[in-house]
């Protein structure tokens, strides 16, 4: 299997270097990270430049960019703003592929073209207080009421809620169904009555807020379902390979960044009358990060490769995710040992990385989850 970059992929690489030095650079980053604050600005500008419609068919407004595509991309912006590729995933990436494979044609040719333009931004909510790694146990219920649906329930961890137009949102539509029936996918207004978002404090990726959602006889139009009808919970489960796909190349561009830091700083820290870079146990520690690096990104590439081939890949997207994640984590930390009370300061960016990579192991699947689909993989 091939793993070397198109042409094409290489150019497309270049220049979004070229624009995230130029427009993010790192004063920005800290400065969103410090403030919690959503990074609109950069936002505005990738949307200018096209960026946002990479995902997107070009027959809605997009230029209909591969999975690999999309890794390429995702890895060089969480190298630069790994808060802000967490962000594009969740408000872009999501709703792209989910309209794209099961929207009605009248979703895609409404929704699609001003998320591309960067007009409009998506959030999804699929975990509840009581339903998180077992997310088809979710109790929150969409009743028909005539041409609408009346929604009652508590969703939890759902980012970016607070700046979304819309909200895809996953409800029981049958409770007398099986546990994985009886689930749809609804377009949620979350500015429509009976909607209550709170934000929630949490460790790392400040730039992107957590919500708890609080939804109490919510109304939505019958046509506001997102593909079939109590079949949801099979889309949600399709788009789990291109999910961990991108989760995996966000970890390792994050991983990366770390790398590249401690890089600068033991080249330049002196200590016992040289270097910190030509004693044995740190360059031992920096080509543990560089081989785990190296390793992430193969297995991030290869599950890219089978998804633009179409082959399900169920265990080496969840192999990506799970060893990209545990990747980042480490790399964070021994970067923070690298750096020893300088990276424990708040004006150094290895603290951000520390706090921001523990979520890699939680988010889109728990480190413990993935193993369990890893060896249920291994075992039919």
């Amino acid at each position: 299997m091939d793993f070397d970059l198109t042409d094409s992929q290489r150019a497309m690489k270049d220049a979004l270097r070229g624009f995230l030095l130029k427009e993010c650079p790192i004063e920005y980053v800290r400065q969103c990270d410090e403030a919690e604050r959503y990074p609109s600005e950069l936002f505005a500008k990738l949307a200018a430049q096209g960026w946002l419609g990479l995902p997107i068919p070009e027959a809605y407004g997009g230029t209909g960019g591969s999975c690999t595509d999309l890794a390429v991309f995702l890895e060089e912006l969480a190298t630069h703003f790994e808060a802000a590729a967490n962000i594009y995933y969740t408000t872009i990436v999501i709703a792209a592929d989910a309209l794209s494979h099961f929207g009605s044609e009248a979703q895609k040719r409404d929704l699609l073209p001003r998320l591309a333009r960067g007009e409009i931004r998506f959030a999804f909510s699929l975990s509840e207080p009581n339903s998180g790694s077992d997310a088809a146990s979710l109790r929150t219920r969409a009743v028909r009421r005539g041409d609408e649906w009346a929604i009652d329930g508590q969703k939890m961890f759902c980012s970016c809620a607070q700046v979304a137009d819309y909200i895809l949102l996953m409800a029981r539509t049958n409770a007398d169904a099986p546990k994985h029936d009886g689930i749809s996918m609804i377009l949620l207004d979350p500015k429509a009555p009976g909607v209550e978002i709170r934000r929630l404090k949490k460790l790392g990726l400040k730039p992107m807020d957590l919500n708890e959602i609080f939804l109490a006889d919510v109304r939505v139009p019958v046509e506001r379902v997102v593909g079939e009808v109590d079949r949801g919970w099979r889309n949600v489960l399709k788009t789990l390979d291109y999910e961990r796909c991108c989760l995996s190349a966000v970890n390792v561009g994050a991983a990366r960044s770390c790398l590249d830091k401690a890089l600068a700083y033991t080249k330049e820290r002196e200590q016992f009358g040289q270097k910190i870079s030509q004693f044995q146990l740190t360059r031992a520690k920096l080509a543990d990060m560089e081989m785990e690096i190296d390793a992430a990104r193969l297995l991030l590439y290869r599950s890219a490769a089978l998804v633009d081939r179409g082959i399900p890949n169920n265990k080496e997207s969840a192999i990506a995710n799970l060893y990209s994640s545990e990747a980042y984590v480490r790399a964070a930390l021994n970067g923070m040992r690298l750096m020893g009370g300088w990276g424990y300061l708040m004006e150094f960016d290895m603290q951000r990385h520390y706090r921001d990579s523990k979520l890699a192991e939680i988010g889109g699947g728990t480190s413990e989850i993935l193993r369990i689909v890893i060896s249920r993989e291994m075992l039919r």
